[in-house]
């Protein structure tokens, strides 16, 4: 039997499984959405409920005169909160009762609420409003004529009859109301003893007084010291109340919707199962078909991958799609096998030609270099012969003359100097060259303190930096001592050096350079760094190429980079990085990572 046919007959039964579970979703996310919106309106209400109930709280902390305005539109918003409710749930009889309770005791909220706001503005709603307002116009009135008439002992009462009342106001407790009381009997008894015309008038207010703030403190009573006393109490209550009666009717809403989730999730898993049961029947028969060859196949790609070696072949057999798939294999396998020779056979072409163009283009650049000064020494050698012969001739003749021969004496001079420069110049390109294979041995392994090597690599050069306007700084770890090669160290200086010298100074300027030296992580870096000329941003990824040079009219030869190169990366397994700003210098970077060191400090 082909896979195929039993594919067909397990999708088709995957198919009918998933319209069922689409159908079965369908319903449990309309019974979803309908709780969702009932929860959601739920926690509206809850929320709405809580800030009707934390105006009592507000109130108490703030009496507010915007509070009747707030406590009015906060009960039409519960109102409306209740009713979207109310509506949602409208079927359902237990959740309507548990709202009518709510609703009941919101009344009586509210009620209790506005009487206090009422008391409230009774008393005052600062200090210079209501009953508040007038017992402290008739203290005050007080206190104006005791200073009046200049009684220092009814100063001292009165103060202390008003401390007592602030006592009382900020603490609410009963001991300072009897003190407040103790006090006003005795200032009434003192105005009664004094002898001045204002005596009527003092009694008068203190009677006010008293009056006005026996009135306010039964207000405040009525209204509640705390939040547990008078009309506060009740309404803490009946806020515990309807918490209660809000956690049961949330309680009980989750509860009813839990059981419609059970009962819609039984019905739907059970017709699930029953057509899951039979797709992954169907599913078993068609691994059980393709498993083996499946596996089979895997190892085998894995032990290819493993060897590298697209010589194998599956060795499967059969007559289905897996043998079919492991014969596309088996040809994948020759085709890559056939690709990969004609591959190793272009690279090595690729790599000899690389090689040539590399060797014609490093020749090509050396005989142009080499071809100026060879030049010049074969025109010279060849002008002097010709003067040789002229010289020959005048003396078989006998008419070689005293000035004649001075002539030819001062030419044949001029020619071998220019002879003698030139292929000097020459030897010293071909020297330069051959550097540029940095496999030859330069020098053995040495240790040496680089703080020194610098130095002394320097005061070597003095004789090149006296030519120049020059400054140049060291900084390097003391005591830091490597074993390296010392020799190729000392040539990659010397043609940094060199090298800013002669292409990095600048006209009526100062040149610096700075060298710094590091161990970092065990690794020795070095930084070189001058504020010479620079280099042009075009020239910097080719500086390291042979005969890259912007001084070849002025005897420059482009190999000194070249060499530092091949010395950094090759004979000292190194790294090199230049990066420049033209006119603003350069700065070059080298890391040595597997080097030798160690601190030695000398006496």
């Amino acid at each position: 039997m082909k896979l195929k046919s039993a594919f067909i007959s397990s999708q088709v039964a995957v198919l009918v499984s998933f319209l069922v579970v689409l159908a079965s979703g369908i319903l449990i996310y309309s019974n979803v959405s309908s709780d969702y919106q009932v929860t959601q309106n739920l926690n509206g209400y809850k929320q709405i409920l809580n800030d009707t109930l934390n105006l009592q709280h507000e109130f108490t902390l703030d009496r507010d005169e915007q509070m009747e305005e707030w406590a009015t539109e906060q009960f039409a918003d519960f109102s409306q909160q209740h009713f979207e409710l109310s509506q949602l749930v409208k079927g359902n009889e237990i959740v309507t009762r548990l709202l009518i309770q709510i609703q009941e005791s919101i009344r009586h909220f509210e009620q209790n609420l506005r009487l206090q706001i009422a008391i409230q503005k009774k008393l005052g709603f600062d200090e210079d409003q209501g009953i508040r307002g007038e017992f402290r116009k008739s203290i005050h009135a007080i206190q104006d004529v005791s200073q009046e008439i200049n009684d220092k002992q009814l100063e001292v009462m009165i103060l202390e009859l008003r401390r007592r009342e602030k006592d009382y106001l900020l603490r609410w407790k009963t001991k300072y109301l009897e003190l407040h009381k103790d006090n006003m009997i005795q200032l009434k008894v003192y105005l009664k003893s004094i002898n001045h015309p204002s005596k009527t008038k003092l009694l008068g207010h203190l009677k006010e007084y008293g009056i006005n703030f026996t009135q306010y403190t039964a207000y405040l009573e009525q209204m509640g010291y705390s939040s547990s006393q008078g009309l506060a109490g009740k309404n803490k209550l009946l806020a515990q109340v309807i918490n209660e009666r809000f956690t049961n009717l949330s309680l009980y809403l989750n509860k009813q919707s839990v059981d419609n989730s059970k009962q819609t999730l039984l019905i739907t898993f059970s017709i699930t199962f029953l057509l899951l049961f039979f797709s992954l029947a169907a599913s078993f028969f068609i691994n059980k078909r393709i498993s083996y060859g499946l596996f089979k196949l895997n190892s085998f790609i894995k032990e290819v991958c493993q060897s590298d070696d697209f010589s194998m072949r599956t060795q499967l057999r059969g007559d289905d799609e897996v043998t079919d798939l492991a014969t596309n294999i088996d040809t994948l396998l020759k085709h890559i096998e056939e690709l990969i020779n004609r591959l190793n056979l272009a690279q090595k072409r690729l790599i000899e030609d690389a090689k040539m163009a590399s060797l014609g283009s490093m020749v090509k650049g050396f005989a142009h270099e080499l071809n100026t000064p060879l030049g010049i020494a074969i025109t010279s050698e060849s002008h002097l012969r010709e003067q040789v012969t002229h010289l020959k001739e005048a003396f078989t003749q006998g008419k070689l003359q005293k000035n004649t021969l001075q002539q030819m004496l001062g030419d044949a001079e001029n020619c071998l100097a220019l002879m003698e420069s030139n292929l000097n110049r020459s030897a010293s390109l071909i020297n330069s060259f051959k550097q540029v294979a940095s496999h030859q041995e330069y020098d053995e392994l040495v240790e040496f303190n680089v703080e020194r090597f610098l130095t002394n690599l320097f005061d070597s050069l003095k004789h090149e930096l006296d030519k120049y306007d020059v400054n140049f700084t060291i900084e390097a770890t003391k005591g830091l001592v490597v074993k390296s090669y010392l020799g190729a160290f000392n040539q990659i200086f010397t043609i940094l050096i060199i090298n800013s010298l002669r292409h990095g100074t600048k006209p009526d300027s100062k040149l610096n350079i700075e060298i710094v030296a590091r161990m970092v992580s065990g690794s020795l870096h070095f930084r070189y760094i001058d504020d010479g000329r620079g280099v042009k941003e075009e020239l910097i990824d080719k500086v390291f190429e042979p005969f890259v040079t912007t001084k070849r009219a002025k005897g420059g030869t482009g190999l000194g980079l070249s060499i530092v190169y091949n010395l950094v990366t090759q004979r000292l397994n190194g790294e090199i990085e230049f990066q420049s700003i033209e006119g603003d210098g350069v700065c070059i970077y080298l890391h040595f990572d597997e080097i030798d060191y160690s601190l030695k400090f000398e006496e």
